[in-house]
C-alpha cells in the first residue's frame, strides 16, 4: 500500500504556541464490500483496488479540467458528479475502448496525486488501511461485477480510532 511517512506512526508530535508536544490523533479505516445483483445474495468484492484520497473524485477531476470526447469528437464536461464515476468504472474496466481509455489514463494521472493510500480486499471483500490523521477523506473503488463494474465514491470522515465502512450496491455511486 502507498503510506505518506508522517502517517506511517501511531502518533506523531506537533508543537503548539506554548513548545509543548501534543500527539496527533490517528485513525483506521477498514472496509468490507460486497454486491448483490440478485436481492439476498451478496458477493465479496474480492481482490479489488481501493484508493483513499483527499478530495472527492468529481472535485479532482473537475478542478482539473479532465474531459471526455462526445459523440461529436468534442470535448464533454460531466454534467453531475456520478458522470465521473460512471466514466471512471466504465474506463477502468475498458481500458481499450477510445475514448473512455483515454479518460481513464488522464483520470488516474490527474487522481495520483491525490491518493493517500492504496489497499487491495481480501477474498471476503475486507480491506484495512493504514492509520492516518483523524479528517475528512474520500473512498474510491472500482469493482467488475458479472454484468459490468460497481463505483464507489464515498466521503469517509475518519473521526475516531477506528471506523468500518460496509460497502454494497446500495451506496455505491453506480452498479451495473
Amino acid at each position: 500500500p502507498l503510506t505518506c511517512a508522517s502517517q506511517t506512526a501511531a502518533t506523531s508530535p506537533r508543537s503548539d504556541l506554548t513548545g509543548a508536544t501534543a500527539a496527533v490523533a490517528q485513525s483506521v479505516l477498514s472496509i468490507r464490500a460486497t454486491v448483490s445483483l440478485k436481492p439476498g445474495y451478496p458477493q465479496a468484492v474480492a481482490r479489488t483496488t481501493f484508493y483513499l484520497v483527499d478530495d472527492s473524485l468529481s472535485n479532482i477531476l473537475k478542478s482539473a479540467g479532465v474531459t471526455i470526447k462526445g459523440r461529436d469528437g468534442k470535448d464533454k464536461l460531466a454534467q453531475t458528479e456520478d458522470d465521473y464515476a460512471i466514466w471512471f468504472g466504465f474506463g477502468a474496466n475498458n481500458l481499450r475502448m477510445l475514448p473512455i481509455g483515454d479518460f481513464y489514463g488522464k483520470a488516474m494521472a490527474t487522481l495520483r496525486p491525490h491518493i493517500l493510500q492504496t489497499v487491495i480486499s481480501d477474498f471476503d471483500g475486507k480491506a484495512r488501511f493504514a492509520p492516518v490523521k483523524v479528517g475528512a477523506y474520500y473512498l474510491l473503488g472500482v469493482a467488475r461485477t458479472p454484468k459490468g463494474f460497481a463505483v464507489w465514491q464515498l466521503k469517509a470522515p475518519l473521526d475516531a480510532a477506528t471506523v468500518s465502512l460496509t460497502l454494497d450496491e446500495r451506496n455505491a455511486a453506480v452498479v451495473q
